[in-house]
């Protein structure tokens, strides 16, 4: 009763709901803390203030408001811009089995579904419960587009502001535009439909852009001459329409040249602007990508290391005593010049790879990350070898998961920097994050503090 009371008397004063929630919603400060911000630089000994999601003051003097929940790191802790992923089927329901799926009588007619198209699906009506969502936060991140699982064309892309639980997931921002790839419709032999091949993904795209185009000029044609026949509404097509506006990108899961190539070609047809996500030899068609604006949210998923490469790595790190003693022990492996130059041929196809990432950044253009195609029980080992063998340091890697990304979706007013004004999306490392087995003690998205206490 004094709650409502109380309200009353704030709102008869003249003070809006905005003005009573911020006076009455206590802060938090975290203090004594390195912070690593997103262009590299860094501020010891400096405090973090933060209520109702966003940060009011950073630095080294940063006024700690009287509510404020205080949290000393001790100097020992070190706070870094909330990591976003850029493309990511996160909660996505299971896809069903191929040999699960039901035979039809036409299967080369079939239902959208059925097609992989299935651009009106939202991510935000289907998350489901998935133990990655804690996983992930536990490695940095905060933030995440997600689009559901699916095939050619498999739903929206929107930003969620993560949890260790699908029910707390917080929708951002959607939608930032369609996800797509060159997936040929599920099914085996006995349960397939069309499309099946390469062509035929491409075909399909294009005859649902000029269905979804010919609805939405029936549709505006009906609106101004209702005297004709009304058109059959498809929320299907009608999903296409931010595509055929060019209002919204399409987010295309893509690897090789040839595919870079072929999207690129679909684009000069329909005019829609294209992101590429994964896209490992993006490298490759840099300097076109650079010309169109084509940003790329790249994957880390390479292959693995050479098994011979990763063992001379190994033995390059022996001292000398050990290596005198193997020398002594056994003679030096042969190899053959057959095996040279294959082993040549490979490494310069696994570096090109690992590169990909530097040769994009130092081509002008715009890379943020996406971890398309990679399992989280990887990652470090994966940014262990960017670091080692991909030409980044700690700032390429945190500037990519950090600002690159919230600039390419269209979240850097909020996301992407530790500022006064911005969302209060962090992670709080127990040292220096590419240091040895370094790990995030606390999660902070949109303000809410999550503890894994390094476990």
């Amino acid at each position: 009763m004094r709650k409502h009371v109380l309200l009353f008397a704030f709102l008869f004063a003249g003070l809006s709901m905005q003005g009573v929630f911020a006076q009455t919603t206590p802060a938090h400060a975290l203090k004594n803390v390195t912070i690593h911000h997103a262009d590299g630089s860094t501020t010891e000994s400096a405090t973090i203030v933060w209520r109702n999601g966003v940060i009011e003051a950073i630095g080294t003097n940063a006024a700690i408001p009287f509510d404020a929940f205080e949290i000393d790191g001790g100097d020992s802790l070190h706070v870094y811009p909330g990591f976003i992923d850029g493309f990511s089927t996160l909660g996505s329901p299971s896809l069903p089995k191929g040999q699960d799926l039901p035979k039809l009588d036409d299967p080369g007619n079939p239902p959208y579904y059925r097609s992989g198209v299935q651009p009106e699906r939202k991510p935000s009506e289907l998350l489901t419960e998935d133990k990655n969502f804690e996983a992930i936060m536990k490695v940095g991140f905060t933030t995440a587009a997600l689009y559901p699982d699916g095939y050619m064309l498999p739903g929206q892309v929107e930003a969620f502001y993560l949890s260790s639980s699908h029910n707390n997931v917080g929708l951002i921002k959607g939608p930032l535009g369609l996800a797509g790839s060159f997936d040929t419709a599920p099914g085996g032999w006995s349960s397939g439909a069309y499309p099946s091949t390469l062509m035929g993904v491409m075909a399909k795209f294009r005859q649902v852009m000029f269905d979804a185009t010919a609805l939405q000029q029936h549709i505006k044609y009906y609106e101004q001459n209702p005297e004709m026949p009304a058109p059959d509404r498809d929320r299907v097509l009608e999903a296409m329409f931010p595509l055929v506006n060019n209002s919204t990108p399409l987010f295309f899961e893509v690897d090789s040249k040839e595919h870079i190539e072929r999207i690129l070609k679909i684009q000069d047809e329909f005019g829609f602007n294209v992101v590429i996500v994964s896209g490992k030899e993006a490298y490759a068609k840099a300097d076109e990508l650079k010309r169109r604006n084509i940003p790329v949210l790249a994957g880390i998923d390479f292959t693995d290391m050479p098994k011979w490469y990763a063992e001379m790595k190994k033995e390059e790190e022996k001292d000398e005593a050990e290596v005198e003693q193997e020398e002594e022990a056994a003679e030096e492996e042969e190899i053959s010049e057959e095996e040279q130059n294959y082993r040549e041929k490979q490494l310069e196809a696994w570096k090109a790879e690992v590169t990909n990432i530097k040769k994009l950044m130092d081509s002008g253009v715009s890379v943020g990350f996406s971890s398309a195609g990679l399992e989280l029980k990887d990652l470090s080992a994966k940014i262990e070898i960017l670091l080692d063998e991909g030409g980044l340091n700690e700032t390429d890697l945190v500037t990519l998961m950090s600002a690159n990304t919230a600039n390419i979706l269209g979240l850097n007013r909020t996301h992407g920097s530790l500022e006064r004004g911005k969302n209060a999306s962090f992670s709080v490392f127990d040292k220096a994050m590419t240091e040895e087995k370094a790990k995030v003690l606390h999660s902070i998205s949109n303000g809410i503090i999550h503890e894994f206490n390094g476990n």
